[in-house]
């Protein structure tokens, strides 16, 4: 069965129409979905609501997706693959500093072609936590990724070898999720364009770094 971030993927049901409408309406699906979860939460994302959000039908719906579970899975699997191309890009770099900004960069870059993403990575955290049959997302991803950060930053002599590093790790993942919440509910392009510019500063300067010792 194929597979999509560790999902997989539900195979085409017989008789379900081929081609570009096909795949339209299986993404108007998906994006009218999104949109329920993100502005009212996962148990009010019912079939039918989805169907008048995307302006089809109840059985339309069925013809793609079995059961509202399985629209979820399948949001978390394209976020799942949004995040992943932000850390593929912040690997690509060589220094903690350098990495934390092309992540930060990465996250605003995708929040600007596609605002709904992060709005609902947030979402699936907080509906995962409301719902333990449901996965979180990315969240396990990006935490791991921030471990492996902050520990290649100390054996590289980047940070101090007494560095509290789950204590840096939980406050640069809260960071980055504040990020996503920002983008995803709060923000517009030039809000979040001088944010992440001035959160890419506080990683190479430090918050206080440009003041005078006194």
């Amino acid at each position: 069965m194929p597979q999509l971030d560790g999902h997989a993927l539900p195979r085409r049901r017989r008789g379900r129409p081929v081609g570009s409408d096909s795949a339209e309406t299986r993404n108007r699906i998906l994006r009218a979905a999104r949109q329920v979860i993100n502005e009212r939460g996962y148990q009010a994302a019912t079939f039918q609501a989805i169907a008048l959000t995307a302006g089809l039908s109840r059985p339309t719906l069925h013809y793609y997706f079995a059961t509202r579970e399985e629209i979820f899975e399948t949001l978390v699997g394209e976020a799942n693959y949004v995040m992943a191309e932000c850390i593929a890009k912040a690997q690509r770099h060589g220094t903690l500093v350098d990495q934390l900004s092309a992540l930060v960069a990465a996250i605003h870059e995708a929040d600007y072609r596609d605002r709904s993403t992060f709005a609902f990575l947030v979402s699936a955290r907080l509906e995962a936590s409301r719902n333990p049959e449901l996965s979180s997302g990315s969240d396990s991803d990006m935490r791991t990724f921030l471990t492996r950060l902050v520990a290649e930053a100390v054996a590289r002599g980047e940070l101090r070898a007494d560095t509290a590093q789950e204590a840096v790790v939980d406050m640069v993942h809260s960071m980055l999720w504040g990020v996503g919440f920002y983008a995803g509910f709060v923000d517009d392009a030039a809000d979040m364009y001088v944010i992440t510019k001035q959160l890419s500063k506080v990683f190479s300067e430090g918050l206080l770094g440009t003041l005078p010792v006194p």
